[in-house]
């Protein structure tokens, strides 16, 4: 007999065991973790409320459930630049001997883009890390393929391989920085007659 056959009679068997003796089986409410890396997490189950901190890589509710009972794990809060999810977060205690949900953490992304002036001919790549963007013709406006974690540092430069005819270069100030909560629209690239 295949052991998933099994969980569901060795559940059952520990109920009516208990409940012949009078008892009522309980179940913690419990999971796994994965790739918290930041502070903030806090879930919830019904009124109960269990912060994480980072690092975590499982997690047990304080309260017991009954056998019948529902459960429900939510998010109360997201950890700090990181959005969680979670899979078998909700069910009714009794069908499984453990209850164990699984959250998944991953950290925010966003874009990194700007401003071009006198882009007239095709021939413009911008690189950031191992990510290249070619931008064409007449574009006044970009977005790098690929996005940036939160936290995480951006440097946007220029092919060295330049459109025929134009000197494109990334304005000082504007093509490095370090990923905030948001998306990055203020690099500047212009584009001059050599």
């Amino acid at each position: 007999m295949k052991l998933s056959c099994l969980r569901p009679l060795a559940a059952l068997l520990l109920t009516l065991g208990l409940a012949a003796c009078g008892g009522k089986a309980s179940y913690d409410v419990s999971g796994s973790i994965s790739n918290l890396n930041n502070n903030g997490l806090i879930l919830a189950n019904g009124g109960e409320e269990l912060p994480i901190p980072a690092g975590q890589t499982s997690f047990t509710f304080k309260k017991r459930i009954d056998y019948g009972t529902d459960y429900n794990i939510t998010f109360k809060q997201q950890p700090a630049h990181m959005t969680c999810g979670i899979n078998g977060g909700s069910g009714s205690a009794g069908h499984y001997i453990n209850i164990s949900a699984a959250v998944f953490c991953s950290q925010n992304t966003y874009s990194v883009g700007g401003t071009i002036s006198g882009l007239t001919v095709e021939g413009l790549v911008l690189i950031n890390g191992s990510t290249t963007t070619t931008v064409a013709k007449d574009a006044t406006s970009f977005t790098l393929n690929g996005p940036v974690a939160d936290g995480a540092t951006y440097n946007v430069t220029v092919s060295p391989t330049q459109p025929k005819g134009l000197l494109c270069v990334v304005q000082p100030g504007t093509g490095v920085g370090t990923m905030g909560e948001a998306n990055v629209t203020t690099v500047k690239i212009a584009c001059n007659p050599v």
